[in-house]
């Protein structure tokens, strides 16, 4: 019995980590300690040679699996430490303090590619303070909404076992390589210090091709998270089935969903109407 609780325990912790950090590593790790407890169960509450012999080489395959679940958990754990931890041996000598400040920081964004254009040299814009206020002064969710503005495929930026840092750095870069360094200092400052209801474009001048930012800004200024529920299942959208748990996420997340569909005009057009 009280190993069967020391089961559930670690089942449990891996479950609060996992919906702390909802992403693949404790995705994967959840769902192989699951497993593993599940079949540790299953052997010692029936025969377990019988059952091993029914299993026979399928035993093998599912230990492989979750061997493979737990080595990737620990590395995508473990990965975002390994250079600053290695970078001694790499070199063969001890790393010389850093002296200039703006090098303190761990992971600073990378220089661009011998004879890359750097849009944010082109547009005006000091690459490294972008960088520096983006990192001391926003959350996961305001990356979030800044990926979400700037239309850059959180898929194409977000990587397992991934820093805040690095996912800083890959959202500049995404943003550069669209030709949008221009408009994130913009972005940035517009969720920092979000524009006032008053400021926004009124109802009947939105359309399907307006900024995806105004609309998401609109949304989130004049509609509490009971009334955007109610639009989402005139809409025939599952609002529980849609990401995030507060109303930033789910805003971003009605969007998203709507304009893979094409279907930004049919929620001007409800909203058109419960005004």
């Amino acid at each position: 019995m009280v190993l069967l609780i020391l089961k559930l325990l670690v089942v449990f912790i891996f479950l609060i980590m996992f919906i702390r950090r909802p992403n693949i590593v404790w995705g994967i790790g959840l769902l192989t300690v699951s497993s593993a407890v599940l079949l540790d169960t299953l052997l010692g509450t029936f025969n377990r040679e019988a059952l091993l012999a029914d299993l026979g080489f399928f035993y093998f395959v599912i230990s492989g699996m979750l061997f493979a679940g737990a080595a990737f958990w620990f590395w995508g754990l473990v990965r975002p430490l390994l250079p600053a931890a290695n970078e001694p041996a790499r070199q063969g000598s001890t790393p010389t303090p850093t002296i200039a400040p703006r090098l303190e920081n761990p992971t600073l964004p990378p220089p661009r590619p011998e004879g890359h254009e750097d849009g944010f040299v082109a547009a005006g814009i000091d690459r490294q303070m972008l960088y520096d206020e983006i990192r001391s002064r926003f959350s996961e969710k305001d990356v979030r909404d800044l990926m979400f503005d700037l239309d850059i495929n959180e898929l194409d930026v977000i990587r397992p076992g991934q820093s805040m840092d690095e996912l800083i750095i890959q959202v500049m870069d995404a943003a550069d390589h669209d030709g949008h360094a221009g408009m994130v200092a913009l972005a940035v400052e517009r969720i920092l210090t979000p524009p006032s209801p008053d400021l926004l474009p009124r109802l009947e001048k939105l359309t399907s091709n307006s900024p995806r930012t105004v609309l998401r800004h609109y949304l989130l200024a004049h509609y509490t998270m009971t009334e955007l529920e109610a639009i989402a299942t005139q809409l025939g959208i599952d609002w529980e089935q849609l990401e995030g748990g507060d109303k930033r996420d789910k805003v971003r997340e009605l969007l998203l969903y709507l304009d893979r569909r094409n279907r930004i005009d049919d929620l001007l057009q409800v909203m058109r109407l419960s005004d």
